[in-house]
This record gives structure tokens, C-alpha cells and sequence, in this order.
């Protein structure tokens, strides 16, 4: 569990789906994600049975609460790949921002080594919000993820810790 100011970030539990399921099915929240928006509460139930018991070693993921509810996920289901999605009704806040520089500074305290990241080069807030935190682009490429119909192209990014 993490705690900052406004923020705990702790481990996902079965309770969640309907809360998360809440933000993974909303067309602009899943719009820069990996796959299509949730089009059900199954599809969010296996999305956290993901989290809570990863098919491989080194997962290191949360969810993300402000004043008891749920608004997101952030962390790694893969390590060192960070990933973040926020309810859109949160943007604008920061709390992306803090929960990133809470995570960042546990991974540290974790012995970690480095975070890497893939973002849309069109999810302007997601670069700058990476940028702010230090990450440096690594590389790019076209066309990395299929999302229904649509290709989507990849910027690569790394922090070292």
C-alpha cells in the first residue's frame, strides 16, 4: 500500500470490478489503451483476476483511490512496463502526477532499476506526464497495437531509477 496526499494506491481486490468496470468501459478513458473498452463486467473481472494473480513473475500493480473510491490503476502488470488508466472525470487534477512520483519513489525503494512506458504519440497528456517525471523517449515505431480496427503507433519510453 502507498499513500501520498490525496492518494492510496494499494492492491487490487475482487470488489473492484464493478468500480473499475465503471472506467474501463468509457469509450475516452480506453481510448489510448490496448484494447477496445470493456463491454461487459466479465471482461473487467478477468482484467483484475489479471492483477490480483498475474501469469508471471514480476507484477507490481495498484489501484488507485481518492477519498475511499476508486479512479484508476497504475503499475506495472509486467515489470518494468508502467501502465495508467484514470476515470476521465479525474483528469486535470493531478493525481495521475502523484501517483506516478508515489510509484516511482516505491519501485526505488524496491531496488528497482528502470520503468519503461509505451505511449500513442497522440495522448499528448500521457507524454507530458512522463516527461514531467523524467522519462526520455527511447525509441518509436508504427503500427504496434490493433484495437478493434485501428493501428496504433508506439512511443517508447525509459526512466532510470
Amino acid at each position: 500500500m502507498l499513500r501520498t496526499e490525496r492518494l492510496l494506491l494499494r492492491r487490487a481486490r475482487t470488489d473492484d470490478v464493478s468500480a473499475l468496470h465503471a472506467i474501463m468501459r468509457q469509450p475516452l478513458a480506453m481510448r489510448y489503451w490496448s484494447t477496445l473498452p470493456h463491454p461487459d463486467v466479465a471482461a473487467t473481472r478477468t482484467f483484475i483476476d489479471s492483477m490480483m494473480n498475474p501469469p508471471h513473475e514480476g507484477s507490481d500493480d495498484f489501484i488507485i483511490e481518492c477519498e475511499g473510491r476508486v479512479i484508476g490503476k497504475l503499475g506495472c502488470w509486467r515489470l518494468p512496463d508502467v501502465g495508467y488508466i484514470l476515470d476521465p472525470a479525474e483528469w486535470g487534477r493531478g493525481y495521475a502526477s502523484e501517483a506516478l512520483a508515489a510509484f516511482i519513489k516505491h519501485r526505488r525503494a524496491q531496488g528497482g532499476t528502470e520503468l519503461t512506458a509505451d505511449t500513442d504519440p497522440r495522448n499528448s497528456a500521457s507524454i507530458h506526464l512522463l516527461e514531467r517525471h523524467g522519462f526520455v523517449e527511447t525509441g518509436s515505431a508504427a503500427r504496434t497495437w490493433l484495437v478493434g480496427d485501428e493501428w496504433c503507433d508506439s512511443i517508447y519510453w525509459k526512466l532510470e531509477l
